[in-house]
């Protein structure tokens, strides 16, 4: 998901909440020991941590209190702030660092201002709008923190069941997704997970005989707009590095069906690829291409690494037109641009199926 610090609204955490929050943006900056010391007495700070500093001359390891201050609205007076200074004085950190989710008071300023130079350790204050800046780029956290959506919360757990358990998504979680979903939130990864298992999901209608439904490829309309703003008009970038490395598991789609001498109505080509599968165990991948064109004869080619963050590389072709096969990233075959035909079912019969190396 794409976020702006507009999606983050301190005012909907509680406190402890803003603290879990602060605690996992430390762990994105590299702190080590980090101990949230929740509930109860917090001993001057709400977070402790270290930080090592490093050069080719020394290394230094320096030791870290964090303050959460968490504000529904107004301003941190300098009298909520005594108390953390005076734990400070007593322990000698090498930093505090106070997170405040509004901001604090020109009072309170002026206060700090005077006795930083008195110590001997740093004090920082990061405040409301600078916190938000820092936050927006780990989307993770906002996805778990501020998602008020459930159907950003849908796509997430869809996501989140994939990476931890290989669970590929419904094609009616899919479609919930496309049709109520802010698409300018979309990343390309996201379309690029929603597309790929969607396609996915036709195999699935051909060989059950207890699902009634039609698949409709018209759901992922809602994603086309922004996969045209996300999409290169040049190249399918990633799959540059696997040119000649790929071998084919498995695909289904329009070439299937004419493979098999049946009639189409397909306007796409799925296949799961082996990549660099001549290469060492720990070297290959799993990676997913496809392409497909649009009723009203947009195209788009696009491919997927099957890793955590399901790497997508996407290109838009514009209007199609049977040249495009000539420009596609993987060699297939040489008459798609007849199947491909604005005709609704062109028959187009085929000796054998394959994937061209």
């Amino acid at each position: 998901m794409i976020y702006t610090t507009d999606d983050i609204k301190f005012p909907m955490l509680s406190s402890a909440e803003f603290e879990r929050l602060c605690f996992e943006l430390l762990l994105k900056y590299g702190y080590k020991q980090v101990i949230w010391r929740q509930g109860g007495a917090d001993s001057g700070r709400d977070i402790e941590g270290y930080y090592n500093f490093s050069n080719p001359i020394a290394d230094k390891k320096t030791k870290w209190f964090f303050e959460c201050k968490h504000y529904k609205s107004g301003g941190v007076p300098p009298e909520h702030l005594n108390s953390k200074i005076a734990w400070a004085d007593a322990e000698q950190p090498s930093f505090l660092v106070i997170f405040v989710s509004t901001y604090i008071t020109t009072a309170a300023r002026t206060w700090l201002e005077k006795i930083r130079q008195q110590k001997k350790y740093d004090i920082r204050v990061v405040e409301g709008e600078e916190l938000k800046n820092r936050l927006v780029q780990f989307s993770d956290l906002i996805d778990r923190f501020f998602a008020a959506n459930r159907y950003v919360k849908l796509l997430i757990d869809i996501k989140n069941h994939w990476l931890l358990y290989r669970i590929d998504p419904s094609y009616d979680s899919i479609k919930e997704i496309t049709k109520n979903i802010d698409t300018s939130k979309l990343a390309i990864t996201d379309i690029g997970f929603l597309l790929m298992n969607f396609y996915k999901n036709y195999s699935h209608f051909e060989t059950r005989n207890d699902y009634y439904g039609d698949f409709s490829e018209e759901i992922m309309q809602p994603l086309f707009s922004r996969l045209i703003e996300l999409s290169s008009i040049e190249k399918l970038g990633l799959i540059e590095e696997y040119k000649s490395k790929y071998d084919c598991l498995d695909g289904h789609g329009c070439f299937d069906d004419a493979g098999d001498g049946k009639e189409s109505a397909l306007a796409f080509q799925f296949y799961e690829l082996h990549l660099n599968h001549r290469l060492s165990q720990d070297k290959w991948k799993i990676g997913y291409y496809l392409f497909f064109k649009t009723k009203d004869g947009k195209a788009f080619e696009l491919f997927s690494i099957d890793n955590s963050d399901f790497d997508t590389s996407s290109k838009y072709y514009g209007n199609y037109s049977p040249e495009i096969i000539e420009q596609l990233a993987i060699e297939i075959y040489e008459d798609f641009g007849q199947i491909l035909e604005f005709s609704p079912r062109l028959r187009v019969i085929k000796e054998q199926n394959k994937c061209v190396q």
